[in-house]
C-alpha cells in the first residue's frame, strides 16, 4: 500500500490540473413557450398552465383546492391569474421570477344537515415570487410563494360572510413540464 501512495498522488495531481484546464460548458436549454404543472403544500393542491411571451413575461393561471376545512361538508377552491417577468441570471439553470395579478376565491360552507350553508366568493389582488430549477429541456421545479389579500368567513345574521381581511402567503413546490 505505501508503494502505491506516491502514485496515487502524482494521480490525483495530474487529474486535478488536468480538470482546471477544462473550459466549463454553459448549459443551453431551448426556449419553451408554454409549461403545465402541479404544485402543492400540505393544505393546498393545484395545477398550473403558463404561456410565455417574449424571453422575459409571461402569464400563469392556477387552479387550487384548499383542504383544511373543519367541518365534513366544506371546501375551498381559488383560481390565480397572474402576469409574470423572470429575472434574468448568468445562470441558465435558475429561473427567478415575480409576478401579480388576481386572486379568486371560493369558500363553501355547510353547519349541518338541518342547517344553513351557502358559497361565498371573493376576487381580490394577490403577488408572488418563486425560484425555478430547470434540470432538463423538458422539466423545471420550483418553490414559490404567492401573497393574497384573502378573507376571514364567519357566521353572522343566520348567513356567512366576510368577517374581515386577511394576509394569505401560501408557499408551494412546483413541478412543471415544458412544452
Amino acid at each position: 500500500m505505501q508503494k502505491l501512495l506516491p502514485f496515487l498522488l502524482f494521480l490525483l495531481a495530474g487529474l486535478q490540473a488536468a480538470a482546471q484546464e477544462m473550459s466549463a460548458k454553459p448549459v443551453a436549454y431551448r426556449e419553451y413557450k408554454a409549461a403545465l404543472g402541479l404544485l402543492g403544500n400540505p393544505k393546498v393542491l393545484g395545477v398550473q398552465a403558463e404561456g410565455r411571451f417574449g424571453q422575459r413575461f409571461g402569464g400563469r393561471l392556477v387552479a387550487t383546492q384548499v383542504f383544511d376545512s373543519h367541518r365534513q361538508n366544506e371546501f375551498s377552491a381559488g383560481g390565480i391569474g397572474l402576469l409574470t417577468y423572470y429575472i434574468p441570471l448568468k445562470n441558465p439553470r435558475l429561473e427567478p421570477v415575480v409576478g401579480i395579478g388576481g386572486v379568486y376565491s371560493l369558500y363553501h360552507w355547510d353547519l349541518g344537515p338541518n342547517a344553513n350553508k351557502g358559497t361565498l366568493t371573493d376576487f381580490n389582488v394577490g403577488g408572488g415570487a418563486g425560484l425555478n430549477l430547470r434540470f432538463s429541456n423538458d422539466f423545471r421545479a420550483g418553490i414559490n410563494v404567492l401573497v393574497a389579500n384573502g378573507f376571514v368567513a364567519d357566521y353572522q345574521d343566520g348567513d356567512m360572510r366576510v368577517a374581515r381581511r386577511k394576509l394569505l402567503v401560501m408557499p408551494a413546490l412546483t413541478f412543471d413540464i415544458l412544452l
